[in-house]
């Protein structure tokens, strides 16, 4: 509020100055009669107070004439432009600045990471747009720059209009990769967040505040099966080992991929809670851990990982921009902003770089995203204890994840085919150079140990890909060709712009898709990388009040 104080108070200073009558002492003064400056010159034309009774008396302009004759004169003022000009751009400062602020203020702690990360790229990417504008476009290499766009793309402007553009995009492209990031995480915080009021208010059937593993059972639909097969009431290790080989078997199956997705708060709720009920018995933890709070924790360190976006992540895509845009250049026109941009309209798909490199990107792209949703979902699964219910006297009972067992672990491979080539490939040899290290790590297949940092980038760039993806079709394709049939502009090539429109729709209609799958993509990531050999005994501690934390 001061900042915008003072700021007005400037504003209003200079408005003062601008009306003082010349015999009133002001900063114009300075200037004496020989070198009087032009806002000088301009302001003798505004009648000055002591004037104003003979000049009313000697004509017939009534007070309001005289005061829109000043108001015109000061509106051709150079001056006051200027003065609006430099205001504006002190209230969008004053205005950014407090939005930041009160952004920082009501953001949850774990995504403060990605206001961070905005304004660091903010800084940067604004970096870049001055060093253009005073050193490229309108400074020492302008006239550089000019000359070689003249020889080689036959005009002057062409090149140094598409730095512009290019920085535009990359800064569009940087702003919604964050804002994305933020959707993702903040989805997935709010899914935690629901665990205590729903394992409360769904799963807790008789509402004594604990929550049973039979009422566990009954609210998740568990299977019913012999666990006590030779019926003495007690359930030995071998029957427990039994029954989780019969219930096992769709651990790798793509289909259950389907059923991941579709999973309800509810279930996903109980999931949470069998990992409570592991945890608690295998590290021995009091009835008051909180698992909810474990899991928001993990998740704000994670998103300190995922949102840490390097320069060097745009060096794989600049060719295929590159091509996309040769489309362009090659009809001197800068993007879809142009005036003569509607003669590119059609010849995207008309281009057979172009057509199959963004098809082989695209196809590329939904295999990888559904890649990393099954590997996610079959190590998850794999670590899951299993729940269920003894048909022969109702007892519920919690298997051990069927990583445990060696048998079911000899039948798991979560880098099948080719994909076992690519993860070495990418992992600088993976499972060969980073061997595992314990049997939660064999889960990981032909990555290794380097698993978590791998496809956290994994998750990462490809967020970001589809970011870039879905900003360039969008605004420099999909729209351009729907402006241009809508207003019935003549085009490129008549009759490629419908099938362009409609095949590029298609294409960012999959990239929305595929980011659809990165909230609950990354919420496995979280679980498989924090639970079993991975749980970090440091969020564990602050998940349990300090009066119950008595273990090491």
């Amino acid at each position: 509020m001061k900042r915008i104080i003072i700021a007005s108070a400037l504003v209003l200073s200079s408005a003062v100055d601008a009306f003082t009558p010349s015999h009133v002492a002001s900063p114009v003064s300075r200037y004496n009669s020989a070198g009087a400056s032009p806002f000088q010159s301009s302001l003798q034309a505004i009648p000055s107070i002591d004037a104003l009774p003979t000049l009313l008396s000697s004509t017939s302009l009534s007070p309001s004439l005289l005061v829109s004759d000043a108001l015109s004169t000061t509106l051709h003022n150079p001056t006051t432009w200027s003065i609006l000009a430099m205001t504006s751009i002190v209230s969008l400062l004053v205005t950014w600045e407090n939005a930041i602020e009160n952004i920082r203020e009501n953001t949850p702690k774990p995504i403060l990471p990605v206001i961070d990360s905005m304004l660091a790229e903010v800084g940067g990417l604004g970096f870049v747009g001055l060093f253009l504008s005073t050193v490229v476009t309108g400074g020492p290499l302008g006239q550089i720059v000019g000359r070689l766009s003249e020889e080689f793309l036959g005009e002057e402007e062409l090149l140094l209009e598409t730095f512009e553009f290019l920085h535009t995009f990359f800064f569009e492209v940087g702003i919604l990769f964050f804002g994305i990031a933020g959707v993702v995480v903040g989805a997935v915080l709010q899914r935690v967040q629901k665990l205590s009021e729903i394992s409360e208010l769904a799963l807790d059937a008789d509402g004594d505040g604990e929550v049973t593993l039979e009422e566990l059972a009954e609210a998740l639909d568990v299977e019913s099966m012999v666990v006590d097969e030779d019926g003495d009431g007690e359930i030995t290790e071998q029957e427990m080992i039994d029954a989780l080989r019969k219930r096992s078997g769709d651990e790798k199956s793509f289909s259950n991929l389907l059923a991941e997705y579709s999973l309800g708060d509810t279930e996903r709720a109980g999931e949470c809670l069998l990992i409570r009920e592991r945890m608690m018995k295998k590290l021995d933890l009091p009835p008051t851990f909180a698992v909810e709070y474990y899991f928001a924790e993990i998740f704000g360190e994670n998103l300190e990982e995922i949102v840490e976006l390097s320069p060097l992540t745009w060096l794989p895509l600049i060719p295929l921009i590159a091509l996309d845009n040769s489309v362009d250049l090659s009809r001197d026109i800068v993007s879809a902003s142009s005036a003569n941009a509607f003669e590119s309209c059609g010849n995207f798909f008309s281009s057979p770089w172009v057509l199959y490199s963004t098809i082989f990107l695209q196809g590329f792209s939904l295999m990888w995203a559904l890649f990393n949703a099954w590997k996610m979902t079959s190590i998850k699964k794999m670590l899951l204890p299993t729940l269920v219910t003894d048909k022969q006297n109702g007892v519920a009972s919690l298997l051990p994840p069927r990583y445990l067992d060696p048998v079911l672990m000899s039948q798991f491979n979560s880098s099948p085919s080719i994909f076992e080539w690519g993860e070495k490939f990418f992992t600088g040899g993976g499972s060969v150079t980073a061997p595992p290290r314990n049997t939660h790590e064999e889960l990981f297949g032909a990555s290794g140990a380097k698993f978590p940092s791998v496809y956290r980038d994994s998750i990462r760039f490809h967020t970001w890909l589809n970011v870039a993806q879905i900003t360039y079709s969008t605004t420099q394709i999909v729209f351009r060709d729907a402006a241009a049939l809508y207003l019935g502009e003549n085009v490129g090539n008549p009759d490629g712009t419908l099938p362009e429109m409609i095949l590029w729709s298609i294409f960012v209609a999959s990239a929305v898709f595929q980011l659809s799958l990165a909230p609950t993509t990354f919420l496995n990531y979280c679980f498989v990388t924090s639970v079993e050999e991975y749980v970090n005994m440091k969020m564990v501690k602050g998940a349990i009040p300090n009066e119950d934390c008595e273990f090491d």
